[in-house]
């Protein structure tokens, strides 16, 4: 029988030195959160010297064009328009890099990817979770299976968005885990150039239109107490999805149908002009984020919930956290009383307004980079940026 010591052949060794080179695993770059991600991660460390290789290892994507001429930065990827599962052409390749030099750092972005990453040489390995199904066996027990064959403790190198999807991943496997939290770093307009208006009347909710994200329906009926306080509100929503038609007919036969506007598809780059003169955003996730960035007080969004309740502003959330999970033990508001305590006076919006910018900071671009560095450079498998 052929045997042989998996710790050996896969190079688990702990890292010397500073970060110089480093792999990036994913699927493809077609226009997504992650690939999003992906691209920011790639444009700044180009930007600070280090040498970036980035494989895909289910054919390329429309986002290539921001990464691929950037200096240091080479793509590794096989177009190969069927979209398979595992590109065997690119494990080819990965596998031909063990003749190499290791690569100071390895990071994935899922669980395949993870699994694919042992394929190379690496000082440090390290994997990000962005979803709290990640590692749920259905569907990719597969590869978590593997993962557990090959690396015992794979799970000691994750990195997670936010704490909730941390407990997720601990629920899942099974483990309990003392692992660092990678929020996705933002960038924010200046403080010189605030995007909130107490003034204004214009209250925004930016996001995929789905069925969780209930916020888009009880505004509506928010709305029409909102007009009678205030005929110059208005309701703008950003975003496209499975719930569009639904919503558009709960608008229509709405009483203040002349108040609300659904702009459709939007690209990222058009979130500050969405952003312009808000009093108040309403939502989730990377948007709600941005908008506190920049001044602009975010009331969260719960999912699946009907009956218009939230956590409060993104101040008052938990750190690293955005809305975009579901917690049974949180104190809850009205999200029309808050948008209320915004109204009560100028001087409580301005210190909801420069208390979400100070938020918003846990998520700053270059804050959290650094971080990331710091925490890939650090010699011990169990770590944390908090």
């Amino acid at each position: 029988m052929n045997t042989f010591n998996n710790a050996q052949f896969f190079d688990f060794e702990k890292p010397k030195g500073s970060i110089k080179s480093i792999a990036l695993i994913h699927k493809n770059m077609k226009p997504g959160g992650i690939e999003m991600l992906v691209v920011k991660m790639v444009k700044w460390f180009s930007a600070r010297g280090y040498q970036v290789t980035l494989f895909l290892y289910s054919s390329g994507g429309p986002l290539l064009r921001e990464v691929e001429s950037l200096e240091g930065v080479t793509v590794v990827v096989d177009e190969d328009t069927s979209d398979p599962t595992i590109n065997v052409w690119l494990a080819t390749k990965m596998l031909s890099k063990r003749l190499d030099e290791k690569f100071d750092l390895v990071y994935s972005f899922g669980p395949m990817s993870f699994l694919l990453s042992y394929l190379l040489p690496a000082r440090k390995r390290m994997s990000g979770v962005y979803s709290p199904d990640s590692y749920a066996q259905k569907g990719i027990g597969g590869a978590v299976k593997a993962l557990k064959l090959i690396d015992p403790k794979f799970a000691q190198k994750l990195m997670f968005m936010n704490p909730s999807i941390k407990e997720r991943t601990e629920n899942a496997i099974g483990q309990p885990l003392e692992n660092a939290i990678f929020p996705l770093p933002l960038d924010f307009c200046t403080a010189m150039n605030p995007l909130g208006n107490a003034e204004s009347r214009r209250i925004v909710s930016i996001g995929q239109l789905a069925r969780f994200r209930t916020y888009n329906y009880y505004m509506i009926d928010i709305m029409e107490r909102l007009i009678q306080i205030d005929p110059e509100f208005t309701y703008h929503i950003y975003g496209t999805g499975q719930g569009e038609d639904s919503l558009r007919k709960k608008i229509a036969k709405s009483p203040a149908r002349n108040h609300i506007f659904m702009h459709g598809k939007f690209k990222p780059s058009d979130k500050k002009e969405a952003l312009q003169n808000t009093f108040c955003f309403v939502g989730m996730g990377v948007p709600l984020i941005e908008a506190a960035g920049c001044g602009i007080p975010g009331i969260v969004g719960k999912v699946n919930d009907r009956f218009g309740l939230t956590e409060g502003f993104l101040h008052q959330l938990p750190p690293y956290e955005s809305g975009d999970s579901s917690s049974e033990t949180s104190e809850l508001f009205s999200v029309e009383e808050q948008i209320m305590k915004l109204l009560s006076s100028k001087e409580e919006y301005n210190r909801i307004s420069k208390r979400e910018r100070v938020k918003a900071n846990e998520f700053e671009s270059n804050h959290v980079m650094e971080n990331f560095i710091k925490e890939a450079e650090f010699n011990k498998f169990s770590f944390r940026l908090h």
